[in-house]
């Protein structure tokens, strides 16, 4: 009989599982969307092993379940013009397509061999996880804020792996803290949760919660709970769940990286000093990105050098009276933290700094839970 879909919400469904999908994978069906018709609707799944999001379409009439490549699945339904597309399975594995007056033929692979969704392991992995159970009951625009100020300071490097995703604990009775570092910069932030505690932290993956984050968007404001039990972290919103490993390892001690105090505290306007840095950084190294802030009687100078390319240097007021010194920081690190600071004529950072050897910190006064370690840099 096949499958009758609105166009629109398989798009929006496919939309959701392009970032878990495989682009270059030795196994060939975690390239592909396992699409399984039940009778209110259908369930799009997609996983990479370690992450899975699973999410749920209306459509009518029957059909066995099937996969198909999902990169060239959502380009088919993107680029064609109709208002339903619809599904058919043909021998083989085979299907057909068909959307407005265009009609596809696209080789699935077998369902069966689908992975499973990341669920809990039955496996001996230590006390201390088998401890870990929580439930933070959190509102989406909350959770998402917290995602934007950490995970952009998560390590890229994947051998590191204790480093590869944002550590989430309990610091006090009824608050949740998250942080994320490199080892060259440390966010922090602090939330307020009635009722929330927490054992032990745990490490959530980076890829889980940049998937978990475009969930967020979708319905308000309205509370959602984020489960973490023993290796697990699960959330649904809505008609999608995401599900996702945990990263096991041992978060380092944060705590000694951040300086209890700040010899000199600089206020300076946000989007001036953004402006400031992303025109100073023109000149800086392509490898380092560095930029060097001097400070002086009532001024900051933000400048960089390159001896093939040329200078850049910018002054902006500052209410500043002691001794010269200046401090390098890499330009990208610093724009980063500036970039998940809201914007306007009244937005201010507070630039804590000791000498040129010690950290940087960033605070603002909109949000003074936040907090932004940046080490130094030699220029």
């Amino acid at each position: 009989m096949g499958l009758a879909i609105e166009r629109a919400s398989l798009l929006s469904g496919l939309g959701l599982v392009q970032g878990i999908v495989e682009r270059r994978t030795t196994v060939p069906i975690l390239g592909h969307v396992l699409i399984e018709p039940d009778g209110n609707g259908l369930t799009l799944s997609a996983t990479d092993l370690e992450v899975g999001i699973r999410t749920q379409v209306a459509c009518s009439g029957k059909e066995k379940s099937l996969t198909l490549n999902a990169r060239k699945l959502f380009e088919i339904v993107r680029e064609t013009e109709g208002d339903e597309v619809a599904l058919t399975t043909l021998d083989g594995d085979w299907v057909e397509l068909k959307c407005g007056r265009a009609k596809f033929k696209m080789m699935g692979l077998d369902p069966r061999s689908f992975p499973a969704m990341p669920s809990q392991s039955t496996k001996d992995t230590g006390a201390a996880k088998k401890q870990l159970k929580a439930e933070l009951a959190i509102p989406a625009t909350v959770l998402a804020q917290m995602i934007d100020k950490t995970i952009f300071a998560v390590s890229p490097d994947e051998a590191r792996y204790n480093l590869s995703g944002v550590f989430v604990e309990s610091n006090a009775p009824g608050a949740v803290r998250m942080v994320a570092t490199d080892g060259h910069r440390l966010a922090m932030i602090e939330r307020e949760v009635p009722g929330f505690t927490m054992a032990t932290g745990a490490i959530i993956p980076r890829k889980g919660l940049t998937e978990l984050r475009k969930i967020l968007d979708v319905g308000g404001d309205a509370e959602v709970r984020l489960s973490l039990e023993g290796q697990l972290a699960y959330l649904k919103r809505g008609a999608t769940e995401v599900s996702m490993r945990l990263v096991e390892g041992e978060f380092p001690d944060y705590r000694g990286v951040i300086p209890k105090q700040s010899k000199y505290k600089i206020v300076v306007k946000r989007d001036l000093l953004f402006a400031a840095i992303k025109r100073a950084a023109i000149f800086s190294s392509e490898r380092y990105h560095g930029v060097k802030f001097a400070l002086s009687a009532g001024t900051l100078t933000v400048s960089s050098t390159s001896p093939e390319t040329g200078e850049a240097s910018e002054s902006l007021d500052v209410d500043f009276k002691s001794e010269e010194f200046a401090i390098g920081f890499n330009a990208s690190y610093v724009q980063q933290a500036l970039g998940v600071i809201p914007q306007g004529a009244d937005s201010t950072v507070e630039l804590g700094l000791s000498d040129d050897v010690s950290p940087g910190v960033i605070r603002t006064e909109t949000d003074q839970q936040y907090t932004y370690v940046v080490m130094p840099m030699r220029l």
